[in-house]
């Protein structure tokens, strides 16, 4: 017995669940298929460029100047309410997103501005070439509907066309072959997502393919049908049941392409069987009108089949999911250039819009991964709304050409309101069950809390409390220092992520392990000494109560005559702890400056309000001394003070801890040099420590430190994620 041949849909469907067993199988041992995963993305993107240019060259070429404007009047007017209602529907989607708060620590990219979108360069091809080159989309539209629309006038045009039409068929042939890898490619990057990718990410992505489900189905079943029957003789129910074979093939197969024909001719019997007898023609013209009339169909389906439509623009959702899902909410700007360039780019499909559009509003490319490990279910939910689409467009203006379009207000209200409202209604219920149901635990706080020395630990003496044992009177020289074999470090408790004690009550921070690294080299014992505030470093390193103070501490002239300072290990930035929702009220400094009574609290930690004090002179400073009342500060929401002034380097460790509230670096960006201190009479010990800050520099060990505990890169010491081959047969380690 035969056995026929399983088709491409299934295929795919078997490679994502074959990818999804794998990933939970081998774990990060699935992590290099991430590689297969990426060169299928590349050769899906092959013939993109080459495809829109062909596609609307000859599309519109092959038209005459009158169809074009017919085209452009009946097709075009319902393409654009269309493009709107699915920008509605795409801009509505945070209704639905709960407040799952995502916080991270310090990210050094987040200093860079991000370049301003150039809308002439993004849409005026001035250099073709370049456009096609380097992917601009929209301008390769531009470019294509120019030659297209001059072919129209252009004698012996079959002599460009033609050929064109073969490349085009070339293309699609190239496509093809490529589809054939689908369910390679699917699986591999449904493996490798699956094998890296945290439990919280997961939950965070059925966010996604839940919202756009429902948004795809009411868009296809109740808002275009509502809009035809609204302005058409057609109703509502025989459009969904004349419809719902060449729905349900594109939503099966995932592809329009392949309904056209099916598409067409559903359209053209929904017409025939609205149209009311009619009195035989007389005349030669009034037949060649009806003939016209009746082929419209035909010309509006494949000419609009180039253009996006609102599955295509609902794919755009996955946009603002992002930037939800990275904990970077977009602003109006960037949802404008989203709306303009996302749209101009699903000219090429999704596969060349969703990263351009990730990259113009500055969200990470990475997540285009994310995107194609699920467009299994999006390509077909895309080509379900697809096919109402096209439809919408066919009937509207076939009836429009037929002079039997009529607006209906309440028969409009009637059918769009309602879904409006319970489209509305239904995202508010996905946001209130996704917010007290179906809560994902919040676990960024633990990349503090788990954190253990990244180098070897030496052996150290923490004391928790200022120990009782005399004071030598003095600050001891380095020669004291070496002969004694140990060395006393000031260290700041709770000052999250310099100098902290983790959940095993171990000293840990970025601070603590420069100490730790000095004492190595030195080949001295760490003897780590509490200090409640930099204010008071100067009279304990006089004392001898410590030899040098391991807190990264901004440069000061004030402090020049009591303390000698190292040379500059790194550089903090100026920036503010503010509530979430208020992060918007402190872009720049010229807005804060311009606030009336404004009040910034601080730290004991570092002396950051007399650097800000000469550009914020109208500010009231307000001061928490030590830990206990900075930790009040927070669990208050900020009682006291409408921001909290620190470098955000140390701020965005507190949003982990509290993340109701947020780091704004407001604009110019201030960066101020850190060191670290010793005593005015240790000349030596500041030396050494100047020489070696200048080695660990130059062979790249702050920068390691930074990267792990300042920017929480846990790269190198990350533990294995849960797997079966490790975690339940225990073949590997």
């Amino acid at each position: 017995m035969r056995i026929g041949r399983i088709d491409l849909a299934l295929q795919v469907l078997i490679g994502l669940g074959a990818g999804l067993l794998t990933g939970l199988f081998l774990g990060e041992l699935a992590a290099p298929l991430n590689f297969v995963g990426t060169a299928f993305i590349r050769l899906l993107q092959i013939t993109v460029i080459p495809y829109i240019m062909v596609a609307l060259i000859t599309g519109l070429g092959r038209l005459e100047i009158a169809e074009i404007g017919k085209l452009a009047r009946t097709g075009g007017g319902v393409l654009g309410l269309l493009w709107l209602l699915g920008i509605c529907l795409v801009l509505s989607m945070p209704l639905a997103f709960p407040d799952w708060p995502q916080r991270s620590l310090f990210q050094k990219s987040s200093l860079e501005a991000g370049t301003p979108v150039d809308f002439l360069l993004l849409f005026i091809p001035s250099n073709p070439f370049h456009a096609m080159a380097n992917a601009i989309v929209p301008a390769v539209v531009v470019f294509s509907i120019f030659v297209g629309l001059a072919l129209t006038v252009t004698p012996r045009r079959e002599l460009i066309i033609e050929p064109l039409l073969v490349l085009g068929d070339t293309l699609a042939r190239i496509t093809g072959v490529v589809s054939r890898l689908s369910p390679i490619g699917v699986f591999a990057l449904v493996a490798a997502l699956a094998g890296t990718v945290s439990a919280d990410d997961l939950f965070r992505l059925q966010v996604h393919v839940v919202v756009s489900a429902a948004l795809a189905l009411i868009a296809a079943l109740w808002l275009l049908p509502a809009i035809v029957s609204s302005i058409t003789p057609l109703r509502h129910f025989a459009i969904l049941r004349t419809l719902r074979a060449p729905m349900l093939t594109a939503f099966a197969t995932g592809s329009t392409l392949v309904i056209l024909p099916m598409l067409a001719e559903a359209c053209k019997r929904l017409i025939d069987e609205s149209t009311d007898e009619r009195p035989r023609l007389q005349s030669q013209d009034e037949a060649e009108e009806e003939r016209e009339v009746q082929s419209s169909v035909d010309v509006l389906i494949p000419t609009f089949y180039s253009f996006p439509t609102v599955g295509s623009v609902l794919a755009l959702g996955f946009v603002v999911f992002g930037s939800w899902y990275v904990g970077a909410p977009m602003d109006v700007s960037q949802y404008a250039t989203m709306v303009l360039g996302g749209i101009a780019s699903l000219f090429g499909g999704t596969a060349i819009s969703i990263p351009f559009t990730l990259e113009l509003v500055d969200l990470p490319a990475s997540l285009f991964g994310v995107f194609l490990s699920i467009d299994f279910i999006g390509s077909r939910l895309s080509s379900l709304v697809g096919t109402m689409h096209y439809a919408t467009i066919a009937l509207i203006g076939t009836f429009a050409l037929q002079r039997q379009i009529w607006f209906r207000l309440p028969v409009l209200l009637k059918g769009l309101v309602p879904g409006l409202l319970v489209t509305i209604a239904l995202l508010l219920g996905f946001r209130v069950v996704y917010s007290n149901f179906i809560v994902v635990p919040y676990t960024a706080a633990d990349v503090l809390s788990e954190a253990q020395l990244l180098g070897t630990e030496t052996e150290a003496v923490v004391y928790i409390e200022e120990p009782e044992a005399p004071l030598p009177g003095g600050p001891r020289s380095y020669d004291d220092i070496v002969s004694s074999g140990s060395i006393r470090i000031c260290y700041i408790p709770g000052n999250y992520p310099l100098s902290f004690f983790n959940s095993a009550d171990k000293l840990v921070g970025f601070d603590v392990e420069m100490a730790h690294r000095f004492a190595l080299r030195s080949r001295l014992e760490p003897i780590f000494l509490p200090l409640d505030q930099v204010s008071k470093a100067p009279d304990k390193l006089d004392s001898g109560y410590c030899d040098a103070v391991f807190n990264s501490t901004t440069v000061s002239l004030d402090r020049t005559t009591t303390t000698l300072q190292t040379a500059p290990l790194s550089l903090a930035t100026l920036a503010l702890v503010v509530p979430e929702k208020q992060r918007k009220n402190y872009e720049t400094w010229a807005d804060i400056v311009d606030s009336e009574d404004m009040k910034l609290a601080y730290s004991g930690y570092h002396s950051l309000p007399r650097a800000a004090a000469t550009s914020l002179p109208t500010i009231e400073f307000v001061p928490l001394k030590g830990f206990k009342e900075q930790q009040a500060y927070f669990e208050n929401e900020g009682k006291g003070a409408d921001a909290f002034i620190d470098t955000a380097e140390e701020g965005a460790a507190w949003t982990l801890l509290y993340p109701r509230f947020s780091v704004v670096v407001p604009r110019p960006v201030t960066r101020v040099p850190i060191v670290y201190l010793t005593a005015k009479d240790s000349p030596l010990l500041l030396k050494a420590l100047n020489t070696w800050l200048l080695i660990e520099r130059e062979t790249g060990g702050i920068q390691e430190l930074e990267e792990y505990w300042i920017e929480g890169r846990r790269d190198a010491v990350a533990t294995s994620r849960w797997s079966v081959i490790r975690n339940v047969l225990g073949w590997v380690n």
